[in-house]
């Protein structure tokens, strides 16, 4: 395809998206509806689709990661089908105005979702792109070719059925690169990235266009003086059970000195960690962690036995830039601090900026935790495990999500942290002359 031709394919998302503007809330949200109830009828179909792209991908040397993402369970696409239905009872956020001479909620216009793996994330980043107003065009990996095409063709068949632009919903042409479609300044408003870090910072870097990446792992917990080790152990587990991707995932934790004095005593520390490595995970550390543990180790040598306790510390993290990758699998790193201002610094220096946690009592540590953290999203004495679709509160209402952002986030305006539909649009301010009033 040439760059003119690109720039027609886009135009026609462009001219769908102001025809998509002029129809009903009702109407879009019935859309979203006959959408959800053709992907359950074709659930089968789609699932064929799948079937086939892993079985080409196992010989396309994709790593065994984004061929997690990719398998297509019934259960991940039921969750993909009700966040449709639940997106098409959220109330509109377009009939947000802020009086007469305020501001107006408005759609974006084309948004490109760019990802490797997931399918079903592109259904749903449909689904709330056309709650809003929001066209979508869609480049996945070539490892899930089938599955995109069967989602979309199904969509497609509906939004013809339905009397709404074809445009509304479509995948980049065969032999479009990705570097050609995010440089595309002209029709194209927003370029949403997901999948690991580096795919996601090679398509913010290069893309012209206003870049939403979304997150995912290193994120950070701080157990201060003042936590509970039994909490933080739940809650690093917990933040590892999110299907099909644990966004939220704790992948390093950073601890208070103080911690260490006391496992001196009560050997606390030491079992926390290592309960943490009978649940399966990997535990690496700091120099000064490792040494420590060391020393943990010969002083825990079993009389009973003559065996040697279990090794606590897997391995010594001896770069400091592995402090800000994220691992993406059952790893987790530990370092020592000695008080809360190194553990911001620390963080700051760091974390992926996405969610961070915050073990403590203390109010005003809390206060200087919040005010000083970088991140988007800070979870104090609170689970961080993500989910797409969830309840808020005792109303009950649904709050639908791509993901999570940082606040590193360049060039797109945009709701902090949560990537929700309030994220995929803007606002205008509207004038009116006095006369009017």
């Amino acid at each position: 395809m040439s760059p003119e031709d690109l720039t027609g394919f886009i135009y026609k998302s462009h001219a769908a998206a102001l025809q998509l503007m002029q129809i009903s809330t009702r109407d879009r949200d019935s859309l979203l509806l006959e959408i959800a109830n053709s992907i359950k009828k074709h659930k089968n179909a789609i699932l064929e689709a799948n079937t086939l792209d892993l079985e080409a991908s196992r010989d396309m040397a994709v790593p065994e990661l984004v061929l997690e993402w990719l398998k297509l369970t019934p259960e991940r696409l039921n969750n993909a089908i009700e966040c449709l239905t639940q997106l098409a009872n959220l109330p509109d956020p377009l009939t947000l105005h802020v009086g007469i001479n305020g501001y107006q909620r408005v759609p974006l216009g084309v948004v490109a979702f760019i990802y490797e793996g997931f399918p079903q994330l592109g259904l749903i980043a449909a689904g709330m792109c056309l709650k809003v107003g929001n066209t979508i065009i869609l480049k996945g990996g070539n490892e899930g070719t089938n599955t995109q095409e069967a989602i979309a063709a199904i969509v497609q068949e509906i939004l013809i059925a339905r009397n709404f632009p074809e445009a509304c919903m479509s995948c980049v042409p065969k032999g479009v690169t990705l570097k050609e479609l995010i440089v595309q300044e002209k029709y194209l408003r927003l370029v949403i990235p997901y999948g690991r870090p580096s795919f996601v910072q090679q398509v913010s870097k290069q893309a012209t266009v206003s870049a939403l990446p979304i997150s995912m792992g290193n994120c950070y917990l701080y157990l201060s003086a003042s936590g509970k080790l039994d909490f933080a152990r739940e809650i690093i587990l917990n933040s590892r059970k999110g299907d099909p991707d644990a966004v939220n995932a704790i992948e390093k934790v950073v601890v208070h000195r103080s911690w260490l004095d006391r496992s001196l005593i009560d050997r606390s520390l030491g079992e926390w960690i290592s309960n943490l490595r009978k649940q399966g995970l990997v535990v690496r550390g700091c120099a000064e962690t490792t040494a420590y543990f060391r020393q943990f180790l010969e002083e825990s040598h079993s009389e009973e036995t003559d065996k040697p306790s279990q090794i606590l510390i897997d391995q010594s993290i001896e770069s400091e830039d592995i402090w800000g990758q994220a691992y993406l699998d059952e790893t987790i790193a530990i370092k020592i601090v000695n008080d809360t201002e190194e553990a911001i610094a620390w963080i700051n220096q760091y974390s992926s900026g996405h969610a961070d946690v915050l073990l403590t009592d203390s109010l005003s540590e809390r206060d200087r935790f919040v005010s000083r953290v970088n991140s988007s999203t800070i979870f104090v004495n609170a689970h961080s495990r993500f989910s797409r679709c969830f309840k808020l509160g005792d109303s009950g209402n649904a709050k639908i999500a791509l993901g999570m952002s940082s606040l590193k986030t360049r060039g797109a305006s945009r709701y902090p942290g949560l990537i929700d539909i309030y994220a995929l649009t803007t606002t205008k301010q509207v004038l009116t002359n006095s006369w009017m009033q």
